[in-house]
């Protein structure tokens, strides 16, 4: 079913609820690793609140692109010394309409991005699973030369984060990964481009540095 995947923008005010809606499913049916934070929507614009790091005392804020299936979560933490968080999650849509969901999650310390880690998540008979190893090739050891990270459906807050940071794509299909100190090679960046006709990420050509992080997150 995956290699048929074609991703695609969402696109449209009709598919306005879709991202929201799909963000609150996974959170209901994977309730040990997905993230935590509730949004309201009932608000114009929609904001964030909670987390499981430091829950109500958090300052959070909320990109919802729902036009482009997109948003970002930035948790600041309950005080200007605190580490932050930052939560993407892009949706695309296959030729008969199932979802393929990504979902990047990044450390912030002193301003800057320290450790990442990424998961994909596809429905299949109407149970959402983990597919990332089929998607999306591992690139803590051959991009970054950092030891690979394990992260599975229960990894949450700070477990599994490595040295590799993905940043979803808000328009587009094309992400980008940006390694980080200590990884010996910070700074150096990789295109991963979805190849429809097989239905996963291939590695695309380097990116020059600074990457560019988004929310206002300063460079390493």
């Amino acid at each position: 079913m995956l290699a048929a995947l074609l991703l695609l923008p969402f696109g449209g005010e009709a598919k306005a609820s879709n991202i929201l809606d799909l963000y609150r499913e996974l959170q209901r049916l994977l309730p040990a690793g997905f993230p935590t934070y509730t949004i309201d929507s009932s608000k114009r614009p929609p904001s964030a609140s909670g987390g499981a790091l430091y829950g109500a005392r958090a300052r959070v804020s909320l990109v919802m692109d729902a036009a482009n299936g997109y948003l970002r979560i930035t948790d600041r933490g309950d005080g200007d010394e605190a580490s932050g968080f930052v939560t993407e999650l892009a949706v695309w849509t296959g030729p008969k309409g199932q979802p393929l969901v990504g979902l990047s999650e990044w450390g912030v310390k002193s301003g800057a991005p320290f450790a990442g880690r990424v998961r994909f998540y596809a429905r299949a008979g109407g149970t959402w699973r983990l597919v990332t190893g089929r998607v999306w090739p591992e690139l803590d050891r051959d991009l970054c030369q950092t030891e690979p990270q394990e992260v599975v459906e229960d990894t949450s807050a700070w477990e599994g984060l490595g040295r590799a940071i993905t940043l979803l794509p808000r328009k587009g299909r094309t992400a980008e990964v940006w390694c980080v100190p200590p990884s010996p090679v910070a700074g150096q960046g990789m295109a991963l481009e979805f190849d429809p006709a097989i239905g996963a990420f291939r590695k695309g050509p380097a990116l020059a540095g600074p990457p560019q992080w988004p929310g206002g997150v300063a460079p390493p």
